[in-house]
């Protein structure tokens, strides 16, 4: 089924007042920083009588930068009040549930913190990076200086995967202190291998 999108003064939307989901100052912080550098790039759901049902907080922060217009989707005239309301609770539970992959996720961030893109705006810590200038390549995920080196492995698909699983069992176990390596990746790499020597005698 198509969706139609309406654009909606967001004055004439109304919070739902039953909202389980509740929004923190950062929260918002971080939606309006997205709506500002991006735009809105998804509807709010709304009910035929414009009451939020999933994007409550993308209207307040969409009212706090004084954007008057938002996109809205409705649900379903013939839906009950339960089915709604199960509606609201799946779409903020089925996020919830995902999990990031960390790997992946320092890999990206350290990316677009090199390329100038201020990650903390957008609710994540930001990377220690030192200033491009010190770097010897800047288009490497690794980068080569004094004191650090860059290494290179061939591994089959399922030694990956472990090694994926470790860095990432790794970088739960918080900061990594007492390093001038910035690369998360190497980091975690480091600690899973000081796990094992340290559990096998070395």
């Amino acid at each position: 089924m198509t969706l139609k999108i309406e654009a909606v003064p967001s004055k004439d939307l109304l919070l739902d007042p039953r909202n389980a989901r509740k929004h923190s100052a950062e929260n918002l912080a971080a939606i309006s920083e997205s709506l500002k550098a991006f735009g809105q790039r998804k509807p709010i759901v709304v009910t035929s009588e414009n009451v939020v049902v999933a994007g409550n907080g993308t209207l307040e922060a969409a009212r706090s930068l004084g954007i008057q217009k938002v996109d809205v989707v409705r649900v379903p005239n013939d839906w009950s009040d339960d089915q709604v309301k199960a509606f609201a609770l799946a779409d903020n539970r089925s996020a919830e549930l995902a999990e990031w992959d960390v790997v992946v996720l320092d890999e990206q961030l350290q990316a677009l913190t090199f390329a100038g893109v201020d990650v903390e705006a957008f609710g994540f810590a930001a990377q220690q990076i030192p200033d491009a200038a010190e770097w010897a390549d800047v288009g490497d995920s690794i980068k080569e200086r004094d004191g650090l080196q860059q290494m290179t492995f061939v591994l089959s698909d399922a030694q990956v995967e472990t090694i994926k699983e470790a860095m990432r069992v790794a970088k739960s176990l918080g900061v990594f202190d007492e390093t001038e390596n910035v690369n998360g990746n190497g980091n975690s790499l480091a600690r899973a291998c000081e796990f094992f020597l340290g559990s096998h005698g070395g």
